[in-house]
C-alpha cells in the first residue's frame, strides 16, 4: 500500500495541470479556445472528479499516511513540505472538488459564454486545486 499513497501527489496537481493546459491553449489560440468553451468545461470537470476518484479510493480503503513532496518534486527538495492524508481530509477534499465541478457545470448553463469564460473556468480550476493543496498540507490527525 506505501505505493499506493504516492498517487496522493497527483490529487491536486491534476486539476491544475489540465488548467494550465487550457492557458497555454488559450493563450496560443486565444479566438479558437474562446469559441470552445463546451470541451473547455468538461474538461475541467473531468480533471476535478478525477481527483475526487482518487480520493475517493483512498477513502474507501482507509489509506492514511504522510507524503513528501521533496521526493517528487524538485522545486520542494530542500523543504519538508508534506501532503497528509487521513480521512477527514479524504472527505474534505471529495466534498469540495464535486461541489467545484457542480459550479462549473452551473455557470457553463448560467452564464453567457464570451471571451472571459474561459479565463473565469481556468481560475476556478486552478484556485480549487490550490484549496485542495492547501487542505492537504494541513494536518487534521492533531484534531481527532
Amino acid at each position: 500500500m506505501s505505493n499506493f499513497i504516492n498517487i496522493s501527489v497527483l490529487i491536486p496537481l491534476i486539476p491544475m495541470g489540465m488548467a494550465l493546459f487550457i492557458l497555454i491553449l488559450l493563450v496560443s489560440f486565444n479566438r479558437t479556445i474562446n469559441r470552445l468553451t463546451k470541451p473547455v468545461s468538461v474538461l475541467t470537470v473531468f480533471s476535478l472528479l478525477c481527483s475526487a476518484l482518487i480520493s475517493t479510493i483512498f477513502y474507501f480503503k482507509k489509506i492514511e499516511g504522510k507524503v513528501f513532496l521533496s521526493n517528487y518534486l524538485k522545486i520542494f527538495e530542500n523543504t519538508n513540505l508534506a501532503i497528509y492524508l487521513d480521512s477527514l481530509t479524504e472527505k474534505i477534499v471529495i466534498f469540495f472538488t464535486i461541489i467545484m465541478a457542480i459550479i462549473i457545470g452551473l455557470l457553463f448553463y448560467k452564464l453567457p459564454r464570451q471571451k472571459g469564460y474561459v479565463l473565469l473556468v481556468i481560475g476556478i480550476s486552478m484556485i480549487s486545486s490550490l484549496i485542495m493543496l492547501a487542505v492537504m498540507f494541513l494536518d487534521f490527525s492533531m484534531l481527532i
